[in-house]
């Protein structure tokens, strides 16, 4: 059997965060208390999700295509 750390002992990679399964999967794990790395194609979208995250006392960053 596995066992996982608590969500806020992890730091999750979310790829697609900017909508649909991505989207909700990186808000659930923030509520949890993982800290995020974000990565979409939407920059836009993902800056806006980052945003939300860090307000509501989240940890997040992240990463799009052609980012440094």
């Amino acid at each position: 059997m596995v066992s996982l750390k608590p969500s806020r002992e992890q730091v999750m990679v979310v790829t697609g965060a900017s909508s649909g399964i991505g989207l909700v999967t990186a808000r659930m794990a923030a509520k949890r208390g993982a800290k995020l790395v974000l990565a979409a194609r939407n920059s836009d979208a993902l800056g806006q999700l980052v945003g939300e995250i860090r307000a509501e006392g989240g940890q997040a960053r992240s990463r799009w295509p052609g980012s440094a």
